[in-house]
């Protein structure tokens, strides 16, 4: 454990520090999950790892296009099992503005995020996210997502695309024979 308090960074991200108390568990630091989370509340002056949270998340504030894409990953996740029922024209329109489902009808979203089911089952990475606007990976896609300005905060774009790795497109040094 260290000795020096550590401030927060200008955009601390809780699951970055989630990934840093589990790495001090298994390294064997701490004998609890527990007693890792506290002890890096405390060197970031704070009584616990739920003041820690709290201190993040008004840091950070809401994004509705985070909201919109949990929603849409939540709702479609369970797509082609049998109970799951595909959503009518209205309940899209809570979630998408005019505009966007004049240039993807209903049917087509509806379409189009059921042939992805598989991956929106896994958790959102890399998240970028701004109060209008969404940039993360899922899977092997890559997700862009931006609300409307005013409430309700409906979906006014929204991308996904297979996810390249850094460095993919850079064609591989010739070998010397």
């Amino acid at each position: 454990m260290s000795d020096q308090p550590r401030h927060l960074p200008d955009r601390p991200s809780l699951r970055y520090l989630k990934i840093e108390a589990k790495r001090r568990l298994s390294a064997g630091e701490f004998t609890t999950l527990h007693e890792a989370q506290l002890a890096i509340a405390r060197e970031h002056g704070l009584p616990s790892w739920t003041a820690l949270k709290e201190r993040i998340e008004a840091e950070n504030p809401a994004s509705h296009a985070l909201t919109q894409v949990r929603w849409v990953m939540s709702r479609f996740a369970a797509a082609g099992t049998p109970r799951w029922t595909p959503p009518d024209e209205e309940e899209l329109r809570r979630h998408f503005d005019d505009r966007y489902l004049s240039l993807v009808p209903p049917d087509w979203v509806t379409g189009l995020f059921s042939t992805v089911a598989e991956r929106l089952r896994e958790g959102l990475a890399d998240v970028q996210a701004e109060p209008l606007y969404l940039r993360a990976r899922i899977a092997d896609l890559r997700i862009e997502a931006a609300t409307e300005a005013e409430p309700p905060h409906r979906l006014s774009s929204l991308q996904m695309y297979p996810a390249r790795e850094v460095g993919a497109d850079v064609p591989k040094p010739p070998t010397s024979d």
